[in-house]
């Protein structure tokens, strides 16, 4: 539905992410949103419903996968009271990828279907902060997924 154009180009791309996708189950999906308080967007249901388990090397050293996903939104919320960000993150945010420690990205669940991304980099904000607390890395969801994919493909060219 939202992710058709990623699964395809994933599925050109696989040479270069020759491990097995694991889908996350329908049970474990609304176990994230027991656990959270939230309802997921379709679009990241869908991406979920595909690889949310293991992405087929996709995202590699990276938190974003269904067992790291009940932690996220404490981890960065330890990030943004260490580095004393004046902004809490929103109440319906969902985390959903947090990288070494010192980066986080995450979507509003009241904002749709294919909700807009938003990030934090520790350190990139500058200090004093910027009055617009996350930075909007992307209209929706599913065209954020596609970015990233292009680019985690040509990083790793061969």
């Amino acid at each position: 539905m939202y992710l058709e154009k990623f699964k395809s180009r994933f599925a050109e791309l696989s040479h270069r992410f020759p491990r097995k996708l694991i889908p996350c189950t329908k049970e474990q999906i609304y176990s994230l949103e027991r656990r959270s308080g939230l309802t997921l967007p379709i679009a990241y249901k869908e991406f979920l419903l595909w690889g949310g388990v293991w992405a087929g090397g996709l995202f590699i050293g990276s938190n974003c996968f269904y067992d790291s996903l009940p932690e996220l939104r404490k981890a960065a919320e330890e990030l943004l009271e260490s580095d004393e960000f004046p902004e809490p993150l929103p109440e319906d945010a969902f985390v959903f990828f947090m990288h070494q420690g010192y980066i986080f990205w995450f979507f509003k669940t009241s904002e749709g279907d294919d909700p807009p991304v938003y990030g934090y980099e520790e350190g990139g904000a500058g200090v004093p902060y910027a009055p617009v607390p996350f930075k909007k890395l992307s209209s929706n969801f599913s065209k954020f997924l596609e970015e990233l994919l292009e680019g985690e493909a040509g990083v790793r060219k061969k």
